[in-house]
């Protein structure tokens, strides 16, 4: 029973460590991305707004959102364009 409870609560004390390691991450990998890739206008647009979403929840304290817009960017940089090739 004790060791239920000790990584019950090993689990819920990492939880709110790994959306900030999560959040801190996909920003600098996005940031990264962003510096050395040439994205189109109408791409490049989505991905900055994601990026500022992103920035806004993570001022606001919600390290999961955070998470989430900047993968959602960096998806969209990864995704190959229409034509075949790739964005990056």
């Amino acid at each position: 029973m004790k060791r239920t409870a000790l990584f019950f609560a090993a689990a819920v004390l990492a939880a709110p460590a790994f959306a900030d390691d999560l959040c801190t991450v996909n920003l600098q990998k996005l940031d990264d991305s962003l510096t050395t890739s040439t994205v189109g206008s109408p791409l490049k647009e989505q991905v900055e707004e994601a990026h500022q979403a992103a920035l806004k929840a993570q001022s606001a304290g919600d390290l999961q959102a955070c998470g989430t817009h900047a993968e959602k960017a960096l998806q969209m940089l990864e995704r190959p364009s229409t034509d075949g090739s790739s964005s990056s």
